[in-house]
């Protein structure tokens, strides 16, 4: 009868709204509870290469694929064989990678810091949680300046957390990425959420926890899309060195050996034990250093 169905359409509207707000509560805080800092501090620059480092810089800026201006900057070195793109994690914008470029440019390598879009001076608003489903194409862009505008001829990504995960993935699309250092990356968008929701709402039903994420990746605009455990089997023959802290409390710590599994060679993994979250550069330093170089070397020598 027509007031029957009247009556299950307004439920089923209800629900759908109900569930709507749900998501976007969990939406925005799982990306509260991931990134652990303000709403604001993403956006925060302080310093820059020269006076923190005293390494000479360039501010540079470059579009991203869909318009959006991301803004960096660009290291020089004393050759132009080898780039390296960093890639910042969800909440953090370039500075997160300040101490890095001065140990690649000490090596001989070129850097790209840059800041994914809704993070520090990029364009975009830095509320929406992505997970790298578009940050990978910042990423791609980033390489493009690179290769174009810089007459870089080969390029590495290197990346944490969310960085990371764009990195595996930017790395699947654009055959001019020839290798990856990826630092606690995540294995889809989907289990990422799912862990953050649980840890915030370890009452909610599984099967409810399983829709809400289902939901949320939709409205990221990433259903369908490969996370990075589909992704990173597409990188080989180029190498890639994956690394991850074994006490990492946001990225579930086995997370590396499973990316590390379903990677080809050649690949690499170093977990360093007690680390937590993209915390191997403060708790070891040396070794950190000697895996990243060492893989850039191996792999990416420097012409003299």
């Amino acid at each position: 009868m027509k007031w029957v169905r009247r009556i299950l359409l307004f439920a089923l509207a209800g629900f759908a709204l109900i569930a709507m707000f749900i998501v976007d509560a969990a939406y925005y805080g799982a990306g509260k509870i991931i990134t652990r800092t303000s709403s604001d501090e993403h956006r925060i620059i302080h310093g820059n290469p020269e006076t923190a480092l005293d390494l000479a810089y360039e501010d540079v800026s470059f579009k991203a694929e869909d318009g959006e201006t991301l803004r960096g900057w660009f290291v020089p070195a004393a050759s132009a064989d080898v780039g390296v793109v960093t890639v910042h994690g969800l909440g953090a914008n370039r500075l997160q990678f300040l101490r890095e470029a001065k140990m690649l440019h000490d090596s001989g390598y070129a850097v790209l810091m840059f800041d994914c879009r809704g993070h520090g001076m990029s364009d975009g608003s830095g509320r929406i949680v992505r997970l790298g489903i578009w940050e990978h194409r910042d990423v791609e862009a980033a390489v493009a300046y690179l290769k174009q505008s810089r007459g870089i001829k080969r390029v590495v990504v290197f990346g944490c957390s969310q960085g990371a995960a764009s990195a595996i993935e930017a790395a699947a699309e654009d055959k001019d990425i020839e290798g990856v250092i990826a630092e606690a990356s995540n294995l889809s968008p989907r289990e990422i959420l799912t862990v953050a929701i649980r840890r915030a709402r370890p009452d909610l039903a599984p099967g409810f926890v399983a829709m809400m994420t289902w939901i949320a990746v939709w409205r990221m605009g990433g259903r369908g899309m490969p996370g990075p455990i589909d992704a990173i089997t597409q990188i080989a023959p180029r190498p890639v060195l994956l690394m991850q802290g074994s006490a990492d409390d946001t990225v579930p710590p086995n997370d590396v050996r499973v990316l590390f599994d379903q990677a080809r060679a050649p690949k690499s993994i170093w977990i360093g034990e007690g680390a937590g979250h993209c915390e191997l550069r403060e708790k070891y330093p040396q070794q950190y250093r000697q895996h990243v170089i060492d893989f850039l070397t191996r792999y990416f020598p420097i012409s003299k």
